[in-house]
């Protein structure tokens, strides 16, 4: 710290001598520009491997974005809308950017947003669209590939020739709807949701860049989370990133806001569903943005020193040649593909991969900041350890740069296993896993690119920013608190869906069917018994976010069972109607053998759906859903369900067990814990305000 100390001492000095003009924060030439880079013609998007077709629309157009800062040795950011940028594409983007503008590769970091609802770029990823495209696709990927670098090219070339004087400050800010998603039971992963208690990086660095008259040309700001709000819509987007960048530019005239990813391969957005979630965390980010922006800035006094130094990151040994051939002769899925192409290096004489070369570069503005920059899809686990090893305080962290190779998990997600460090290997076509020592590598290479002054020292406190949102958090538990505008958009959801069933819209349900369930129900959640589950937090029947338990279609038995209150006397009703709330998701994956669920020795399989439905059993047994929160693959809402009476005993709950009958799907179930879901579901639905 000697240097900044000397530094800030002479400043002062100078101050106190009567030199006001270096009061004035050192200039820097700074330069931007920003590109739209939306495909014009149909191709194919990367992200989600259940996507069979080109896209189909466009929900929000995406952008290229640039920043150049430097004078005779000028760095350029260039922030894409993509998935990923395979390194094949950076190698011509940078040589292209040498040729035109002089700019020294090393000089140059390519960020994805890692949007899942972009076009795939020939070379990312090629398992996932490996004989799965006609030769017609292939060319349009091709062609929008060539597009696309060319029109990154050309941000990078218009934001070095408008560089000018400029002021650069940076500071850090906090976000929270970024959530480990990383579900662990019992020592084993078990799919995606929100993990209490897992690590997180809740840090929003954000760099300015204003002329010397005071206004905004740039901003830059980086959040560790995947970009998966959307979900899997077959259109294009930007997702929350995209929408943070459009409303920071909307607010701040004549800017352009860069946004890039860090350490976020663990972590997604909590919650996720829709285009106005995807809006709603933008806004989060800008909202964060704008409050730092009224707070103290620390200033950068000069332009950036780059360092790049690639590593290479060991991968565990291949399986035998002899389990490639068994499983390229009998599987024709994402698992076939990976193993023939294996199979292809191995006839032309080549030896598999042992290693992952892994872009590792820095910029350090003096003592004051190290922006590192790393390649990949990268865990969380690296932004804890680099914060603890190095000051965070001085320390901002981007992932998904230069290329995306494939995930690059740490020794914890390693050991724990799942998609991220197995199954994810076989759309990015690597022949094994990481070995052990990944982690110790990569962590190596970055304290090899950033300056020792940036060391962390037994007086650094630490980092605030990767404690998750406690599991007690009033927000994720006790009884539904529905405000005004919550009761209005129920209102327009419900009379609607209701609407649909008095015109005989949903086959074989009517209106009068559920109200008749209403009226007669009790309420059929007392408390939980078993959840071979997880535990998650998502949209309920209001739209709101609650904790709540569920199944997946993942394997055949996995069971949520919970208890009803105490069945209550009623000689003259033949059968009893419990009301619960829960939701069903995921449609959009693997369609399988559904759930099936059980009650008074009774029956009734079902599966998920958006819209109101019926499901029959035996012996009169019935299953009502009427949706009362729905997205564009999951729904929420209120259950009936009717069971004989001659089944149930009298002052004792009647146990309901939901149970996966399909396997390899991510299809869910869940069941909401309000005990007095008649009271809500009364209040909820207001059949009222529909003719019966």
């Amino acid at each position: 710290m000697k240097s900044r100390l000397v530094r800030k001492s002479a400043f002062g000095l100078v101050l106190l001598f009567g030199a006001p003009l270096l009061a004035i924060p050192n200039e820097v030439p700074v330069g931007v520009a920003k590109i739209d880079i939306t495909p014009t013609h149909p191709t194919v998007l990367a992200g989600y491997g259940g996507r069979t077709t080109e896209h189909d629309g466009v929900d929000r157009r995406i952008f290229a974005r640039a920043l150049a800062i430097g004078g005779e040795r000028p760095v350029l950011l260039l922030a894409v809308e993509n998935c990923g940028v395979p390194a094949s594409l950076t190698e011509v983007i940078k040589a292209r950017l040498k040729k035109k503008a002089g700019v020294d590769p090393s000089h140059v970091a390519i960020a994805s947003t890692h949007t899942h609802s972009a076009p795939n770029l020939v070379g990312y990823a090629r398992i996932l669209w490996a004989d799965r495209k006609t030769p017609e696709q292939a060319e349009r990927q091709q062609r929008y590939t060539d597009w696309f670098a060319e029109k990154v090219v050309e941000a990078g070339v218009r934001a070095l020739a408008a560089r000018s004087p400029a002021t650069l400050a940076w500071t850090q800010g906090r976000v929270e709807f970024g959530g480990n998603r990383r579900i662990m039971v019992d020592g084993s992963w078990r799919g995606f949701g929100l993990q209490h208690g897992a690590p997180v990086d809740h840090s929003l660095p954000l760099l300015v860049a204003r002329s010397p008259n005071g206004e905004i040309r740039a901003i830059w700001t980086t959040y560790a989370c995947h970009c998966t709000t959307t979900g899997a819509r077959n259109r294009i987007c930007g997702d929350w990133a995209g929408y943070a960048s459009d409303t920071i530019e909307s607010r701040h005239a004549k800017s352009v806001a860069l946004l890039t990813i860090g350490c976020g391969a663990d972590v997604g957005p909590q919650p996720s569903g829709t285009l106005a979630v995807a809006e709603q965390h933008g806004r989060a980010i800008a909202d964060e943005v704008d409050r730092c922006l009224d707070g103290k800035l620390e200033p950068l006094a000069r332009a950036p020193k780059a360092v790049a130094s690639p590593v290479d990151l060991p991968l565990a040994k291949p399986r035998p040649r002899a389990e490639f051939e068994r499983i390229a002769e009998a599987n024709n899925s994402f698992d076939g593909r990976h193993a023939r192409a294996m199979l292809a290096t191995l006839d032309a004489g080549k030896p598999l991969a042992a290693h992952v070369k892994l872009p590792v570069s820095s910029w350090s503005f003096d003592d004051d900041l190290a922006i590192v920059f790393l390649g990949g899809e990268v865990v969380v686990d690296y932004a804890v350890r680099l914060k603890r090893e190095l000051d965070w305080r001085r320390l901002w962290i981007n992932a998904w740069v230069d290329d995306v190779p494939c995930y690059i998990v740490s020794k914890r997600v390693l050991a724990e296993g799942g998609y991220e460090p197995g199954f994810s290997m076989i759309y990015y076509e690597k022949p094994s896993s990481f070995a052990p020592a990944v982690e110790d590598t990569l962590v190596r290479a970055v304290h090899g690119v950033v300056p020792d002054v940036f060391n962390a020292t037994e007086d650094t406190p630490p980092s605030p920013y990767h404690k998750p949102t406690p599991v007690d958090d009033p927000r994720f538990t006790g009884r539904p608190k529905l405000s005004d505008a919550v009761r209005a958009e129920l209102r327009k959801r419900v009379v609607g869906t209701a609407q649909s069933l008095r015109e005989g819209k949903v086959e074989g349900l009517t209106l009068k069917e559920f109200s008749r369930a209403l009226d007669a129900s009790v309420d059929g959640f007392d408390g939980l018994l078993k959840n071979d589950g997880a535990e998650d937090t998502w949209f309920e029947f209001s739209g709101s976010r609650k904790r709540r338990p569920y199944i997946r279609q993942q394997r055949v038995g996995d069971t949520l069972s919970w208890k009803t209150a105490p069945v209550r006397e009623a000689p003259s009703s033949k059968t009893v109607t419990f009301a619960f709330f829960g939701g069903i998701g995921w449609v959009s994956q693997a369609k399988t053998a559904g759930f099936e669920l059980s009650a008074g020795g009774e029956s009734i399989p079902f599966d998920v759906t958006l819209s109101p439905a019926g499901w029959s059993g035996t012996r009169g047994a019935r299953l009502l859903y009427f949706p009362t929160w729905t997205s564009d693959t999951d729904s929420g809402g209120v259950f009936f369900l009717t069971v004989p009476r001659t089944k149930l005993s009298v002052g004792k709950p009647c146990e309901i067990t939901v149970r996966s009958v399909g396997h390899g799907s991510l299809r869910w179930f869940s069941v909401d814990v309000y005990r007095d879901a008649v009271e809500i579901a009364k209040e909820t639905l207001q059949f009222s305000t529909a003719p019966r």
